[in-house]
């Protein structure tokens, strides 16, 4: 009887060993996946003109749509290659670390001669969002299939036009004229290229809030603590400040409370070549 009575003593301790390396394991997998998913950083691409590097902090500040990103963490030799650069349009690999932005390791500053300047996030990077872009601007080219219209801050947007998809009811039928003020409503094809919906003539209240432009997009991430938004449209990978007093009713009059992958309308007021947000509404509803 005392024979068996240690005998299951003896199963019962190694029962009680066993659950323990069990939970340990488990333990270390849990604490291993924290921290490897919760650093609170993301790798971004930033495209934009230099426009200023800083030898002694080995900082590089790009100018993105008006908005100034300074990227740290850049070597001699990179700061060297790009100290004669101002002016330039290059694309840096960062790592985001709340507000602040350092180079990712093992990549350089690229000139990117054709780059769009903008955030590219990996929710967005080499992807296009379908959306649209609502905005009055100056007809640059027509030709019987493409239309080139520029923007207020002078980025032009390149459209398709359409038979049977394109409303040019105001033109009878015809396409605007170089040169031409004309207010257009484009959607972003699953490509990213985009198709005129509507071009229509801007009439003088038009004319008028020809610096207001509506873009409907997916945000690429959450809004963070400097009250950017960066959102794609098609191919355009966008970001704009939103400015105090906007209106943000859909997300509790908070811009920390717009995420990520976020269908959102923008609307953003130019005042040359900068643009600030005064309205953030959810595009779903």
């Amino acid at each position: 009887m005392k024979k068996i009575l240690m005998q299951r003593i003896q199963i019962g301790f190694v029962c009680l060993a066993s659950l323990f390396v069990m939970i340990l394991f488990s333990a270390c997998a849990g604490v291993a996946g924290v921290t490897s998913t919760g650093t609170g950083s993301s790798t971004t691409t930033i495209t934009g003109s230099i426009q200023s590097v800083n030898t002694t902090n080995h900082t590089v500040t790009l100018n993105v749509n008006g908005q100034q990103f300074t990227i740290g963490g850049l070597s001699d030799q990179q700061i060297a290659a790009i100290q004669s650069q101002v002016g330039k349009t290059y694309s840096i690999q960062v790592v985001q670390n709340g507000t602040s932005y350092t180079i990712n390791s093992g990549t350089d500053p690229q000139e990117d001669v054709n780059g769009t300047p903008g955030v590219s996030t990996p929710e967005s990077n080499g992807q296009s969002q379908q959306g649209s872009i609502q905005f009055v601007g100056k007809v640059q080219s027509a030709n019987g299939s493409t239309l080139v219209v520029s923007l207020p801050n002078g980025q032009n947007i390149t459209m398709n036009v359409v038979n049977g998809q394109t409303d040019l009811t105001d033109m009878n039928g015809a396409q605007p004229t170089v040169g031409q003020i004309v207010k257009v409503t484009v959607n972003a094809n699953t490509d990213g290229s985009f198709t005129a919906e509507k071009v229509g003539i801007a009439d003088s209240g038009d004319q008028a809030s020809q610096n207001t432009v509506e873009y409907q997009g997916v945000t690429s991430s959450a809004v963070g603590s400097d009250n950017m938004i960066h959102f794609v449209v098609g191919n355009q990978t966008l970001s704009f400040q939103i400015g105090s007093g906007a209106d943000l009713g859909d997300f509790n009059d908070s811009a920390q409370s717009i995420p990520a992958n976020q269908a959102v309308k923008v609307t953003v007021v130019f005042n040359g070549s900068t643009g600030s947000v005064t309205k953030v509404s959810n595009a779903s509803n």
